[in-house]
C-alpha cells in the first residue's frame, strides 16, 4: 500500500515538474507582451503629450502585477528622488526587476534597450526607438509562442513519462 502510494507520488511529481516549466514558457510570453504593452504607452505619451519622462512614468500607473509598469514606478521614483541618470537607471532596474524570471538572454536585452537611448535624443528620436523596439517585441513574442506550442506540452509529457519510467523501475 505505502509503496503504490510512494510510486504514485513519483509519477505525479515528475509531471508537476513538467508542468511548471511548460508555465515558465507561458509566463515569458506574458512578460514580453507586458513590457510591449508598457513601450506601446509610452511611446504614444511621448508621441501625444511631449512630456517630460518622469511625468509620462506618473501617469502610466502599474495595472496589477505588470512587472513592466514596476519597472516604471522605480524609475520614476529613482529619477526624482535621487536625480539619478536614466542612462543607467534603466538597465540596472530592468536587469534586477527580471532576474528570477523565466526569460532569455535576447529577452533582457530587449527590456534593457531603453536604457540606450531614452533622455538622450529628442521626440522623434524616442519615436523610433520605441518602434524598432516594438517591432523586435513582437518577433521575439512570435518566437516564445512558437517554442511554447512545441516544447510545453512535450514538458508535461515527458515529466510523467520519466515518473513513470522511475517507479516501473522502483517495482
Amino acid at each position: 500500500m505505502f509503496k503504490a502510494a510512494g510510486l504514485l507520488g513519483i509519477v505525479i511529481a515528475s509531471g508537476m515538474i513538467g508542468i511548471m516549466k511548460s508555465k515558465d514558457l507561458k509566463r515569458r510570453i506574458n512578460l514580453l507582451e507586458d513590457f510591449l504593452q508598457m513601450i506601446i504607452e509610452i511611446k504614444g505619451q511621448i508621441n501625444y503629450f511631449r512630456e517630460p519622462l518622469p511625468d509620462i512614468f506618473c501617469k502610466l500607473k502599474k495595472t496589477g502585477d505588470s512587472k513592466a509598469f514596476s519597472l516604471l514606478e522605480e524609475l520614476r521614483t529613482e529619477l526624482l528622488e535621487n536625480n539619478g541618470e536614466i542612462v543607467e537607471i534603466w538597465p540596472q532596474k530592468a536587469e534586477y526587476l527580471y532576474e528570477k524570471e523565466p526569460v532569455t538572454p535576447d529577452d533582457m536585452e530587449i527590456f534593457k534597450y531603453p536604457g540606450e537611448f531614452i533622455g538622450q535624443t529628442d521626440f522623434e528620436n524616442h519615436i523610433y526607438h520605441f518602434s524598432y523596439l516594438e517591432e523586435r517585441l513582437k518577433k521575439q513574442i512570435k518566437e516564445a509562442q512558437s517554442e511554447f506550442m512545441k516544447k510545453g506540452p512535450m514538458y508535461s509529457k515527458i515529466g510523467f513519462f520519466l515518473g513513470a519510467i522511475g517507479a516501473i523501475l522502483l517495482i
